[in-house]
């Protein structure tokens, strides 16, 4: 509530379904929580509420109020179940807009649940911000992204290429502003967990090699997650290092992702987390000697700890990267040849010390914050003109 004389607070609604995009946001949730010209609306769904992905809504619960929590009700990995619970996020967000009536949507980057509220906000006539729109990737998520940037008044991309894809697409110019990417702006303010904190944590020994493994179903290709991911879980356990293996995400097919790691993933060598909190997670990064997987953080994430990373197979295709990444298909000779350039090739090595970071510098939530903080909410944003 405002005070007397001062206008009401703008009320900002920012949807995260997911363990990565909720620790990326905290800086800007952060920033909009403690400013009384916004009023923050949470709102949580898909991983958050599920107890196969660890429920992490309790990790939400411990720094932000919550506005709404919408269940998806995901029974399982398959291609109609998803459909379905994209579905019926689409509803229950409606139902939470309209009750919410947020002044302005934001939305992060390129899952389904993110489509679903981008389709109520529009039918509700409430205006959206999308951020991590432009970039690239090889899967159903890059039809997901191009769809929301259509659906979007607001665009807040990472970087000016995929600036650039935005506007290709026939957006205006006013709309777009780069602001870099919100994963660098709490690992650039140093705010994640110490070596000891992880050690703990992860049960490894942090003065011996450490592999971090995180691998999503590739959405094109469900069917063939588990086989995928045994690939890479054979050609990580071949090297004998401590690995630290973190479950998927819930896109189709996790199922396979999950049976594999149930599976391969077993012994001394390996510590198998359904999640781990973003600041732990980075901290591991911080200490680790390679990552392994298809994860963005391996693209997007690791520059900023000069960790070499090993990227498999298409769901991250095309996308900007930096001279630490290594890119390879799902056999498991060409992952453990992968792994031994990325362990002992000494020129590699020195190139992923010296690697570039070309996803901003850390103040992305607060661009994205000033962006719409004097922003006039009026008609001109709702009428969107192709500029071809």
């Amino acid at each position: 509530m405002a005070e007397k004389g001062l206008p009401m607070p703008r009320k900002v609604m920012v949807l995260t379904g997911k363990r990565g995009g909720f620790g990326a946001m905290k800086p800007m949730l952060r920033l909009l929580r403690d400013d009384p010209t916004f009023e923050l609306q949470l709102v949580v769904t898909d991983q958050h509420l599920n107890p196969r992905f660890g429920r992490t809504i309790t990790e939400v619960e411990q720094e932000f109020p919550i506005a709404a929590a919408v269940d998806m009700e995901q029974r399982d990995g398959s291609a109609a179940g998803r459909a379905r619970a994209l579905g019926v996020c689409a509803t229950r967000m409606a139902e939470a807009l309209d009750a919410l009536k947020p002044d302005l949507c934001l939305l992060y980057g390129d899952r389904g649940e993110v489509l679903a509220s981008a389709m109520a906000a529009t039918a509700l006539g409430i205006p959206i911000g999308h951020m991590q729109g432009g970039d690239v990737s090889g899967s159903v998520d890059e039809q997901v992204r191009h769809a929301v940037t259509k659906l979007a008044h607001l665009h807040f991309p990472s970087t000016q290429e995929s600036a650039q894809r935005i506007l290709r697409m026939g957006e205006e110019p006013w709309r777009v502003q780069v602001t870099g990417d919100h994963h660098l702006d709490l690992i650039v303010a140093g705010e994640y967990a110490t070596q000891a904190e992880v050690a703990e944590t992860a049960g490894i020994d942090p003065n011996q090699p450490v592999i971090v493994l995180l691998q999503h179903s590739e959405t094109t290709a469900p069917d063939a997650a588990y086989q995928q991911m045994a690939e890479t879980l054979i050609a990580v356990r071949a090297t004998g290092m401590q690995t630290v293996v973190v479950y998927p995400c819930s896109d189709v097919g996790y199922e396979g992702i999950v049976r594999a790691i149930e599976e391969f993933a077993t012994g001394s060598q390996f510590r198998v987390f359904r999640n781990l909190d973003a600041p732990v997670f980075w901290g591991l990064l911080a200490l680790a000697t390679v990552m392994v997987g298809n994860s963005s953080a391996g693209i997007i994430e690791t520059p900023c700890f000069r960790l070499p990373a090993i990227n498999i197979g298409r769901r991250q295709e095309n996308r900007l990267h930096a001279e630490n990444v290594i890119h390879v298909g799902h056999e498991r000779a060409a992952i453990a040849a992968a792994l031994d350039r990325a362990l002992n090739d000494a020129p590699f090595r020195a190139s992923a010390r010296n690697c570039a970071q070309v996803y901003g510098d850390g103040k992305a939530g607060w661009r994205t914050v000033e962006a719409i903080r004097d922003l006039p909410l009026d008609s001109r944003l709702f009428v969107k003109r192709m500029t071809y």
